[in-house]
């Protein structure tokens, strides 16, 4: 017997290419929504999600992330965008204390599972944490409405792929060990 879930997340990539094509704000919601769902430890829900619709902002944290990539030496093709021109970025942002990374990451996930079973692509985007090597730390912050004594832990895109949906990649042999 099928499940449908269990099929969503077999059928989920990342995604690097979408088209110029809003998402419903129903659609938008519901996947932010999943992302709020998600569990986080001692049910502390110390995250905060930012979500941005508006291309120039999202094109403003792509210039600020491939500046501080720059400072650092990491090189970037010409033209690349950090979020594929997706027209929807989520911003994960935390208070820092123990497993607040994990918490997020789980967040992300639901979030990119809960868009596939709407037929929204996305890609997680760690790389956005690069716009923070600027000298106006706590402008980015207020820029992107992060609140005080929280920090970025990473970004999401959403948007439909433009193209076919990329393949699986395959997937390494000999992880797995059951003891039983």
């Amino acid at each position: 017997m099928a499940n449908e879930t269990i099929e969503i997340i077999r059928k989920r990539r990342s995604v690097r290419s979408y088209l110029d094509k809003p998402i419903p704000e129903e659609d938008l919601k519901q996947i932010i929504e999943c992302g709020v769902l998600a569990p986080s430890a001692r049910n502390k829900q110390n995250w905060h999600f930012t979500v941005i619709t508006n291309k120039e902002v999202i094109d403003e944290i792509n210039r600020l992330a491939l500046e501080g990539m720059e400072k650092l030496g990491i090189q970037k093709d010409a033209g690349y965008h950090l979020f594929f021109h997706a027209p929807v970025v989520v911003i994960m942002s935390s208070v820092i204390e123990g497993y607040s990374e994990m918490n997020c990451g789980c967040a992300l996930e639901n979030m990119a599972i809960a868009a596939k079973s709407l037929g929204i692509d996305s890609c997680i985007v760690g790389q956005s944490r690069y716009m923070y090597q600027q000298d106006n730390v706590n402008e980015v912050n207020r820029f992107l409405k992060i609140p005080d004594g929280y920090q970025h832990d990473a970004s999401i895109c959403f948007g439909y792929c433009e193209g076919d949906s990329p393949e699986v990649k395959p997937r390494r042999e000999g992880i797995v060990d059951y003891i039983r």
